[in-house]
């Protein structure tokens, strides 16, 4: 896999996977914390850790499907 492709998969997929956690997660604990700021410091680095995980993900299929080595 080229090296720059990573970077530009988690920029392009960032906005969706926080889409994703507010529309599950805001609903949960805004009620408990009662501040929306609060929430996005659970949700910005839950966003961060998935999409560090996906990306290992995506070179590992990457790799078992093309053969190629990071």
């Amino acid at each position: 896999m080229k090296s720059g492709l990573p970077v530009i998969l988690a920029v392009a997929w960032a906005p969706i996977v926080w889409m994703l956690f507010m529309a599950f997660l805001v609903p949960l604990l805004l009620p408990v914390m009662k501040s929306f700021i609060l929430v996005q410091v659970i949700v910005v680095p839950l966003t961060a850790i998935s999409l560090v995980f996906l990306l290992r993900l995506f070179r590992a299929l990457s790799e078992r499907f093309y053969g190629e080595k990071a």
